[in-house]
C-alpha cells in the first residue's frame, strides 16, 4: 500500500495590528449621524405597465451633523465653517420628514 506524501505545514500570515486613529476633540457641538430614508421618485416620460411596475421609491442616505430633531423632521448639514467669533455657517443642508426616515445611526 502506497503512503501519501506528507504535506508541508502552511505558513501563517503575520497578524496585522489594527490601526488606531486618535480621535480629535470635536470643535462642533453637534453629533454626527447616518440617515437612511425613502424619497419620492418621479418620471415625466411615457411608460408601459411593465416599466411602471418596476418603479421603486428612492432610498437616499445622508451623513452629517444633526442640527435639529423634532417629531416632524430632522435637519442635518454635511459641511460647516467656523467663524472667528465662534459662530457657524452651515452648508449641504437637508431637512427630512420623520415619517420618511427608515434608520438613523449615530456615527460618533
Amino acid at each position: 500500500m502506497a503512503r501519501k506524501p506528507k504535506r508541508k505545514p502552511r505558513k501563517r500570515k503575520p497578524r496585522r495590528r489594527k490601526q488606531v486613529i486618535p480621535r480629535q476633540p470635536s470643535d462642533i457641538p453637534y453629533s454626527k449621524f447616518r440617515v437612511e430614508w425613502i424619497d419620492i421618485l418621479s418620471d415625466s416620460g411615457w411608460a408601459d405597465e411593465k416599466a411602471f411596475n418596476k418603479m421603486k421609491l428612492a432610498t437616499p442616505v445622508n451623513e452629517g451633523w444633526v442640527y435639529e430633531k423634532t417629531k416632524d423632521h430632522v435637519k442635518i448639514f454635511a459641511s460647516y465653517d467656523r467663524e472667528d467669533d465662534g459662530s457657524f455657517t452651515f452648508g449641504d443642508r437637508t431637512i427630512i420628514p420623520t415619517a420618511c426616515i427608515k434608520k438613523i445611526i449615530k456615527i460618533n
